[in-house]
């Protein structure tokens, strides 16, 4: 890539990491358009991947937010990992920014949960007495297409707890990353426990 395509990229990378704080958001692909709108940069091909855009947000938050961002995400782990043995019977993955190390304290917790039909997910959740409300995933897989995913959101401790109900079996079952088109990244409770084990502030 020609260095002025390479600049172009970092500085489109940078933008969204921006937005994405401002927005509170976790849409990298939204964030990604409207910061080449805002700078006038339009061509898809230079697009930075989600490395890229991660990579921008750890380093604003380095700057803007030190230890805070640090805590907070300890903070935000421990909550999905309450959440997430809660509902071990779906075999929850953690994925999205308090997977990757890039959440703050307004941060969503994403859990994708395996069940045959969403009614499973709403029995489990009034078992718990947690009050929940509905939402759809508009989500593209490994065979190209697009489909419209069940899901359910509530509320922790004053965080938003996001759970996206995939089959458990099927083509439908691996999403892709809509940044880069590879299998969404997660964690399981497990491997989540071991990740946050070598945590340490920054």
């Amino acid at each position: 890539m020609k260095a002025n395509n390479r600049e172009s990229q970092r500085r489109i990378a940078y933008e969204a990491a921006r937005i994405l704080t401002e927005l509170r958001s976790g849409d990298y692909n939204y964030a990604c358009q409207k910061a080449a709108d805002r700078l006038g940069l339009g061509d898809r091909r230079l697009m930075p991947n989600r490395d890229e855009i991660e990579s921008a947000l750890r380093e604003q938050q380095r700057l803007f937010r030190g230890e805070d961002q640090a805590t907070a995400l300890q903070h935000l782990r421990s909550l999905a990992m309450e959440a997430m043995g809660a509902l071990a019977s779906f075999k929850p993955l953690l994925v999205g920014p308090v997977f990757d190390g890039t959440a703050d304290r307004n941060s969503p917790i994403r859990l994708h949960l395996f069940a045959d039909t969403p009614e499973e997910v709403i029995f489990a959740l009034s078992d718990l007495h947690i009050p929940w409300d509905e939402s759809q995933w508009r989500m593209k897989f490994g065979d190209g297409s697009k489909q419209t995913i069940p899901g359910f959101r509530f509320q922790a401790d004053g965080t938003t707890i996001e759970l996206v109900v995939l089959p458990t079996k099927g083509r439908f079952s691996k999403p892709l990353d809509p940044i880069d088109n590879r299998a969404t990244k997660g964690a399981t409770l497990s491997q989540l426990k071991q990740l946050d084990s070598h945590v340490s502030p920054v």
